[in-house]
């Protein structure tokens, strides 16, 4: 089995860490006065919106504070609370790569430990490079500040939508099966050791060709 199988590895939604190989300068437009629906293009799907986040951990020497910093995604706009004040900006999103245009916030005044750590928050979201759901469903998301690549962690703490990133295997050969009629359908397992089992759905970016062992790295958002 083994000489005969291929094993095929597709990493989807696996942020690399290089910043100079991902290119953003066809994003300058979109978040500086217009909006990406304003393109002629049509807009790669964002899974992000309608979700919210809270930030859990950052690679800064500075511990967060009792006040949450929140980001939520709208069509294309992003907004939150930076810990004191509310903010808005334009964003827009090409695969793993993210790009955030200037932010507007509020102007209330809140203890120092809490303006520093909105400053960074702030500054961190508009040098945003890079975004990745890991395995436990955190967004992170990859900048550049004072010239080094560092990374904030969110949870989801949106009730109504929830992202989830899983590791599935995916059999060489497919089986007939009856959905709305009959068809082929592929077959999944969680674990090499588990029962393969039928699988009805599509998986967006997959393309399954016959004779493979597939490990696929997928991501779903649950409504």
């Amino acid at each position: 089995m083994r000489n005969k199988s291929k094993i095929v590895k597709i990493v989807c939604q696996i942020t690399t860490i290089a910043v100079s190989l991902v290119s953003l300068s066809r994003f300058d437009l979109a978040i500086a006065n217009e909006s990406p629906s304003n393109s002629t293009e049509n807009p790669p799907k964002n899974d992000l919106i309608g979700t919210e986040w809270q930030l859990i951990s950052w690679t800064e020497n500075q511990e967060l504070s009792q006040e949450n910093s929140t980001l939520m995604f709208a069509e294309d706009r992003l907004s939150g609370s930076g810990s004191c004040n509310r903010y808005t900006g334009g964003y827009a999103i090409q695969e793993n790569a993210i790009k955030v245009g200037l932010i507007a916030a509020t102007r209330k005044a809140c203890p120092e430990e809490i303006m520093n750590q909105e400053f960074v928050f702030l500054s961190a979201l508009e040098g945003a490079k890079l975004h990745n759901i890991n395995a436990e469903g955190e967004l992170q998301i990859a900048y550049i500040r004072e010239k080094e690549i560092r990374i904030m962690t969110f949870k989801n703490i949106n009730n109504n939508n929830k992202i989830t990133q899983k590791t599935v295997y995916i059999s060489p050969k497919t089986v007939d099966c009856i959905g709305v009629a009959p068809r082929k359908c592929l077959q999944i397992k969680e674990k090499l050791e588990d029962k393969w089992t039928l699988f009805y759905g599509e998986i967006e970016g997959f393309n399954y060709e016959p004779g493979n062992l597939y490990q696929v790295k997928i991501v779903q958002k649950k409504t």
